[in-house]
């Protein structure tokens, strides 16, 4: 072995650890954690001694700054330079020290080289201690996520690991545990009997594998304080140095639970959860609480809501109920000062702006809230988005505040207008887009997320971790960052067990896969969500299982070693989340098929039963996997809810047609709701205008049997109006003759560049013995590719064109925009893997106002046949008013062809309209506010205007006038006036 290196282990020795007596607790039983990771890789487990003298050859020495004689004697000696560490918070530093180094230190006489991995903190050195563990090759999710550990038979490291961590971007990180029934808490009991202290120790530990450090509890039916059993939980979160809090809702350390316990008319707490009848008695019931609880570290949530997080009960007012919240503030203050610790300067105090308390803080009108009042300046100011990750009102980016700004942020919800407790359905990009924004407004101190049963969700809250952890790398500054943060998940996860082919593939699956799953939260998902008219359902089902097959190759491709993780953090969800897409949109199928007559409704019928059966299986073997260690997890309920929760929830129903006694043809569009069909007289005709339009080749027909047996039928084409057949030479089609049990697909191709100038009709003939329908299919040439020769050759390449009346455009479908790169320190940034649509378009960086010359703007090259007025619809994600001060708008602008000059810059001479994003009445958060609940169902918001386009090019821009809004797609109509 080179002196440079130095061995953690081989077939013939290992490490020893070395923890001082004077070390914190936990310093030592995370060393013991650290110990067994060592094992998982080694197959043997280092010893942890109290002293060097007990140890020979290599050590690894885990020491906190002001607490380690051996890292003091470095210091002095300069071995160690902890300039960089000492008084920072949560910063560890890793240093390699060669044998001639330690030869005039006292650490004993045997050792050799020794690893020192020191803290600014407990924290700090326990984060550097499971940094050792990562370079060993063990996740963070080596148990929730069942991530693999790749043996090894040796490891030496050498000077290279030497380090000075950062100091954590934000201050508090941490997730809650919510919603815990029925999963969650099934797991628990079954494998530790209740959510005591053996359950969260596992919890404790990933939250600080995480670099996390703050944690809410599970409270539906729990007592933290109370089920450890007593008071275990909360000494064990102590010794890890992981700060307890309670929910928003659950007030100077109390969990809601307690109060059904304690209550009652013959008790000192009374009965009542409401300040004006019962002040006395909830003054004691916290105080006890406090008096309890303050020995241990923790965030202590203030204020007061109603019982099991409903409003507050007060007079009705509005100022009433904030005169009431000051004073319950004001005394809940008074009892923390007078039962924290002794030498403690005060607890860190959060008050949760949450639902109705937002109200209450910035008030109303001549109502004044509690947003200036002198009592919050210690206390962190909570803000909650709106429990579907849309961020409602933040601070202003000028305010400063004494106790800090914190954000609750949610990948789970149990609430109206829809709950979302089963998988994943939140993209990074969405966590992304949405917790920049907090942090550039100051939201620095505290952030939370509601990680719902937890399990499920390993891979978002890694991210959320990662971005308070490390802010500098993976936010503001690292726009569409997302994939390289998963493949780096993922190599982190999986190792050298998978090859980089695999590493890309599963990137690939869960960028796309969550995004599919995202569009619609699997709980909201119905079988119209998709429409079958224009072929959008068929899109979304080809692409699920494209997806499907990929995941499927992948499982069966994984070495053996890597496919426990692989099910447990990838498979189980995507597998379980494309089936569920699969049955509601072959549900929505079977119905379309059905109200047409046509017995191809049976085969879908039999696969939404297919799928039915599959959501039950794979519910049962995931939680049967790895000798049942998530037993009870994915086991609620997440199909078909017509509520906010799934009370009447239902899976999609199923049609069966009964065919008709002799095979009959049907024929009709794709996603159509008109059929042809034998007709006595002149036969049934539909009119085929789709190659009228720019940038349309190819239609698709379906012949259908809505009877028993099968058909033949043939296609030809046939004479119109006594033009030759040889003028349809534009016109192709790939079914001639075909025998039909339940239904074909017929391809019309138009080849555009056989297009005559003037219309032609060239009708496609399907004949089956004496039914007879006819297709008059329609094609001219359009006007466009002459007109282009007339346009800007920048606009001619990305010019949309008009299909039956509408123009769809992408975000990023302009063909100039002020993009960031090219505008200086402000413009738009497209992001990737956005959306309902895939891509979005917003202002960057965020401010709430922008100055109308520096609005940056995106400008849209369109082609219309027609002149005429048009209603432009701006497809928008369902972002929320971050401020209650101002209006939030677009603005949209026309120019036509006839003002736009070669090299003149669009907008000059625009007209702009101004697109108010938000009513009056909107309200964010809550299930009557028609506009949010719909937008966060259909994860879009749209607003419209109308503009006068003259025929032929036009240029559309779209400007913006903060960093809210955030475009995903445009859609111009043509309005038909109606004649007489």
């Amino acid at each position: 072995m080179e002196k440079s290196k130095m061995r953690l282990f081989d077939e013939s020795a290992i490490v020893t650890f070395v923890v001082e007596k004077e070390s914190d607790v936990g310093i030592y039983a995370i060393a013991k954690k650290v110990a067994a990771d060592m094992e998982m890789v080694s197959g043997r487990r280092p010893g942890i001694v109290e002293d060097c003298s007990q140890a020979s050859g290599d050590i690894v020495l885990f020491a906190q700054l002001g607490k380690s004689p051996i890292l003091k004697q470095l210091e002095l000696t300069g071995r160690i330079d902890a300039k960089s560490v000492r008084g920072k918070r949560e910063v560890y530093g890793i240093r390699l020290l060669k044998e001639e180094q330690l030869a005039d230190i006292k650490i004993g006489n045997h050792c050799s080289q020794a690893l020192v991995i020191y803290g600014s903190d407990k924290r700090g050195t326990i984060y550097g201690m499971f940094h050792l563990s990562e370079l060993m090759g063990v996740s963070p999710l080596v148990f929730w996520g069942d991530a693999p550990v790749q043996h090894k038979e040796r490891m030496e490291l050498d000077a290279s690991v030497e380090m000075i961590s950062k100091e954590p971007s934000v201050k508090y990180r941490g997730f809650f545990i919510n919603d815990e029934w029925p999963c969650f808490g099934t797991w628990a009991f079954h494998h530790f009997g209740g959510f005591n202290a053996d359950m969260y120790d596992k919890v404790f530990e990933l939250l600080l594998r995480l670099k996390g450090n703050y944690l809410w509890p599970a409270m539906w039916t729990s007592c933290f304080a109370l089920d450890g059993p007593g008071e275990e939980s909360a000494r064990l979160a102590d010794k890890y140095g992981v700060i307890m809090g309670n929910s928003h809702h659950e007030p100077c350390l109390r969990a809601g639970e307690e109060w059904d316990i304690y209550k009652g008319e013959n008790g000192s707490y009374g009965s009542e959860w409401n300040y004006m009848i019962n002040k006395e008695g909830l003054l004691k019931y916290w105080e006890d609480g406090l008096k309890r609880s303050c020995k241990y570290e923790n965030i202590i949530t203030v204020g007061m809501r109603g019982e099991r997080d409903s409003k507050l009960e007060g007079p009705g007012s509005l100022q009433e109920n904030i005169d009431i919240l000051k004073d319950i503030i004001t005394e809940q203050k008074k009892l923390i000062q007078a039962n924290i610790r002794p030498g403690e300067k005060g607890f860190p105090m959060l008050l949760a702006i949450y639902k109705e308390v937002e109200q209450y803080y910035y008030g109303c009108g001549e109502t004044a809230g509690l947003k200036d009042w002198d009592g919050l300046q210690d206390i962190i100011l909570m803000f909650c988005e709106d429990n579907f990750g849309h961020m409602r009102y933040l601070p202003e980016k000028e305010a400063s505040h004494q106790g800090g700004y914190g954000m609750y942020y949610h990948l789970d919800y149990h609430g109206a207008p829809i709950s979302y407790e089963w998988i994943n359905s939140t993209p990074l990009t969405a966590i992304w887009e949405q917790m920049t924004l907090a942090y550039e407004q100051g939201v620095r101190t505290v952030w939370m997320v509601n990680v719902g049963d937890l399990k499920g969700n390993e891979f978002p809250l890694s991210y959320f971790m990662e971005l308070a952890y490390d802010f500098e790398t993976w936010g503001s500054s690292a726009p569409n960052s997302t994939r390289t943060f998963t493949r780096l998940w993922l190599q982190k996860q999986f190792g050298g067990l998978v090859t980089a082919a695999q590493i890309d593939c599963m990137e690939l699956l869960l960028t796309k896969g969550t995004a599919w799953i995202g569009k619609c939260r699997p709980e909201a998902l119905k079988s119209d969500t998709y429409r079958q008219a224009d072929g959008e359902a068929d899109r979304v089902l080809e692409a699920i299982c494209e997806l499907e097959q990929r995941l499927q190759k992948l499982e069966k491709e994984l070495a053996v070693e890597a496919k426990e993780g692989f099910y447990s953090m990838i498979y189980n969800q995507l597998k379980m989340g494309f089936n569920l897409i699969q049955m509601q949109i072959s549900a929505g199928k079977n119905a379309h098929y059905a109200s047409l007559g046509k017995k191809a409704a049976n085969i879908w019928a039999d696969r939404v039963r297919e799928c039915i059966e599959a959501d039950r299986q794979l519910v049962c073997t995931a939680g049967s996997r790895n000798n049942g260690k998530w037993h009870g997890m994915w086991t609620g309920s997440h199909v078909g809810f017509v509520k906010w929760n799934e009370d009447g929830c239902r899976y999609p129903l199923r049609t069966y047609v009964t065919p008709f006694e002799r095979p009959r043809m049907v024929v009709s569009r794709v996603g159509g709701d008109r059929i042809l069909c034998k007709n006595y007289g002149e036969p049934d005709s539909m009119e085929i205008l789709d190659f009228l339009y720019e940038g349309i080749s190819d239609v698709w027909i379906e012949i259908a049997n809505s009877g028993e047996g099968k058909f033949v039928c043939g296609v030809e084409a046939q004479k119109v109006g006594g033009r030759s057949l040889e003028t349809c030479n534009w016109l192709t089609w790939e079914l001639t003759c075909a025998q039909v049990e339940y239904q074909e697909l017929l391809h019309i191709h138009c080849c555009r560049e056989k297009l005559p100038k003037q219309e032609e009709i060239c009708r496609v003939q399907i004949t089956e013995k004496d039914a007879v329908v006819y297709l008059n299919v329609h094609g001219k040439r359009t006007g466009l590719e002459t007109a282009k020769k007339e346009i800007q050759s920048g606009a001619a390449g990305r010019t949309h064109t008009e299909y039956c009346g509408r123009i769809c455009i992408p975000a990023d479908g302009f063909f100039k925009a002020d993009l960031l790169s090219s505008h200086g320190t402000l413009g738009l940034l497209v992001l990737e893997d956005f959306g309902f649509y895939g891509i979005g378009l917003k202002a960057f960086p965020f401010q709430t106002e922008y100055e109308e010359a520096l609005a940056p703007k995106a400008v849209y090259s369109i082609y219309v046949q027609e002149a005429g007025d048009y209603i432009l619809t701006l497809y928008l994600a369902p972002s929320n008013p971050v401020s209650p001060k101002r209006q939030w708008y677009l603005s949209a602008g026309v120019t036509s062809q006839g003002q736009i000059k070669q090299g003149e810059e669009a907008g000059q001479s625009t007209e702009w309209r101004r697109l108010q994003l938000f009513p009056e009445d909107y309200r964010a958060g809550e299930a009557d506010c028609r506009m949010w609940a719909e937008g966060v169902i259909s994860q879009i918001h749209t607003v419209e205007t109308r503009l006068r386009l003259r025929q032929g090019f036009n240029q559309v821009s779209i400007r913006f006038h903060d960093g809210v809004a955030v475009l995903e797609r445009l859609v111009l109509e043509r309005i038909v006036e109606d004649r007489p």
